[in-house]
């Protein structure tokens, strides 16, 4: 379903919802980081050629 059936309009309606938001976008986001060493090369291009064959159908 596309994003722009949605409504983006929210309101704060009381000192609770006003404090919880603010320490939402205060808080930094934790980023995960990927460590690439897990898979091998092969595994990496026979995933890929997986993924091209279902995005071919």
């Amino acid at each position: 379903m596309a994003t722009s059936s949605f409504s983006k309009d929210f309101t704060l309606d009381s000192k609770k919802a006003v404090d919880s938001f603010t320490k939402i976008i205060s808080t930094p986001a934790k980023s995960v980081k990927i460590d690439r060493t897990l898979i091998s090369p092969t595994s990496e291009r026979r995933g890929e050629q997986k993924l091209k064959q279902m995005l071919s159908r």
